[in-house]
């Protein structure tokens, strides 16, 4: 899968919003042997490519006649809807190992029934050739009682990765459900603690139509 990239003539705020307004996206390429080009991009063919491949999938530009081996290193979207604003390409070449981002995913949720699973890192960086990247990791969580945590060393890596992570580094913990008993048992007020009198025949009574001011939160 080749994407057709144009090097950008004109940078900056304004050109970015002329470009997006006709449907590309704003982009920049570099690696070891690619120096940091401004690029346009078909905003749709990313998108379907992306679709396609993943977000940390591998493809291809034709940057004017060179053909570049790239990946998705960082992108930016749109603040009010799921639309790219931007992305970096790290160009590689065949065989080289780079830094990637790999999200790390949770199965077998479901089969917790009590408590709940904590997740305290999405991601793990990885030194890997592109091509051989997963699109995500995944930890199942399946027989797990409250107390328990998976950790870094718990995720199955691909072959030839190298992880930039502490193995100790804690990835989930199974919490107890919040303790809600507090809020079950009555509470009684100062002025319900109070017992009421009983009424003296004869006792005047307050005025009719006088009623209590209730309180409002």
């Amino acid at each position: 899968m080749k994407l057709t990239a144009k090097k950008r003539t004109q940078t900056g705020t304004s050109a970015s919003k002329r470009a997006r307004a006709a449907g590309k996206l704003p982009a920049v390429v570099y690696g070891k042997a690619v120096e940091s080009t401004p690029i346009l991009l078909d905003l749709k063919e990313v998108e379907d490519t992306l679709r396609e491949v993943g977000m940390n999938g591998v493809f291809e530009i034709d940057l004017e006649g060179e053909t570049l081996q790239v990946f998705v290193k960082d992108a930016s979207s749109e603040t009010f809807r799921p639309r790219l604003r931007h992305i970096d390409l790290l160009a590689f070449t065949a065989g080289e190992k780079v830094t990637m981002a790999i999200p790390v995913y949770i199965t077998g949720e479901e089969t917790i029934e009590v408590g709940y699973v904590s997740q305290s890192i999405s991601e793990i960086e990885l030194e890997i050739a592109p091509a051989k990247a997963p699109s995500e990791l995944t930890l199942d969580v399946t027989g797990l009682e409250i107390g328990d945590q998976l950790l870094v060393s718990d995720i199955e890596l691909p072959e030839d990765a190298e992880l930039l992570e502490d193995l100790e580094t804690t990835v989930l913990v199974v919490s107890p459900p919040d303790d809600i008993s507090d809020d079950l048992e009555p509470t009684t007020s100062e002025d319900e603690e109070e017992v009421a009198e009983p009424e003296v025949i004869g006792e005047e009574k307050d005025e009719e139509g006088e009623e209590a001011e209730e309180s409002e939160e």
